[in-house]
């Protein structure tokens, strides 16, 4: 499928399109026990098999219940316009509207009809937490911020964000050239999609920021992104103790505060961080396995062939030798 086939693509019916447009009815086809539970949560089990990033057409000619999910979600009205309900707060999302929601809110849409194409991104928090939160938001940006607090296990924060992105050719152009890459099952689709979508993320900040929508001065998140910033910059001879020192905090507090805002502890986000530069080394260069162990901060090749596998399910040289 190219550019020029996007549309045939999307509007053409799926089976389940058929049957709601038919039979008149909703098809619950991820099987939701809403027999059991008024708020179902949707299991991400169905959707991150291939990597973290999922692409899919809202199936049309029925509404979808209320619902919840523990990944990042991103609506994106190609044509035509619904209503969405956010924890019961009512959405009009029209033509090249964006819709960016948290983990956890009660998500229900109303009936969309032949016209309307709402696109599903979901993010999986893997990716959040490893490939975005490092590499690519620390702008202290409000879309960054959102993502920040979307990750965080125990956070209450449960929101959205709501983006007209009709007049930004290039946010719109990118998300079409995402769905056509994940729609084409590709040989390295994923790595193609994560790039996709590290410019997606840097473009929306940039829109929000230019239309100063929201506040984007909360001192913790910019005191957690100053944290971050520097585990990105130091990780290779990083301890708590010199960011401690580095940041002005004391190391308990800090060890506490990182652990209480992130989910995850601080030995916990530098291996992240070392791990993510592993892979990167290990796909670009041709630097020998104990080489990308001391260029990471690790001492020992063993212990970080026991962190690669325990966090990736393979070793080093099997990633490596992936096509």
């Amino acid at each position: 499928m190219e550019l020029s086939t996007l549309d045939e693509h999307l509007f053409k019916h799926t089976e389940i399109e058929q049957i709601q447009l038919t039979e008149k009815m909703n098809i619950n086809e991820l099987n939701l026990p809403y027999a059991l539970q008024k708020v179902p949560k949707i299991p991400k089990e169905a959707f991150f098999l291939e990597g973290n990033i999922f692409i899919n057409k809202q199936q049309r000619f029925s509404y979808t219940p209320a619902h919840t999910h523990d990944f990042v979600e991103i609506n994106y009205m190609y044509s035509g316009n619904c209503t969405q309900y956010i924890n019961d707060e009512k959405i009009e999302l029209k033509k090249n509207h964006i819709i960016v929601m948290d983990k956890d809110v009660v998500q229900k849409i109303d009936y969309i009809g032949e016209n309307d194409i709402l696109i599903n991104i979901l993010v999986h928090e893997n990716f959040l937490s490893a490939d975005i939160l490092f590499n690519s938001f620390q702008s202290h940006s409000i879309f960054s911020e959102f993502l920040l607090n979307a990750i965080r296990e125990k956070s209450a924060y449960s929101n959205f964000l709501l983006i007209d992105v009709s007049e930004n050719e290039t946010i719109l152009s990118v998300l079409r050239n995402m769905m056509v890459e994940f729609f084409n099952h590709k040989h390295f689709k994923q790595e193609i999609i994560k790039h996709y979508f590290s410019i997606f993320s840097y473009e929306i900040s940039r829109e929000l920021e230019k239309r100063a929508w929201g506040d984007t001065q909360n001192i913790t998140n910019r005191k957690i992104m100053e944290i971050i910033s520097y585990i990105d910059l130091h990780y290779h001879d990083i301890s708590l103790d010199s960011l401690a020192k580095a940041l002005k905090y004391n190391k308990n507090y800090l060890s506490t505060k990182i652990k209480q805002e992130l989910g995850k502890g601080f030995f916990d986000l530098l291996n992240d961080k070392r791990l993510s530069v592993a892979k990167k080394l290990l796909r670009e260069t041709e630097m020998t396995i104990a080489d990308i162990t001391y260029e990471i901060g690790y001492n020992d090749p063993s212990y970080f062939y026991k962190m690669f596998k325990q966090k990736y399910g393979e070793t080093p040289l099997r990633y490596r030798k992936r096509p």
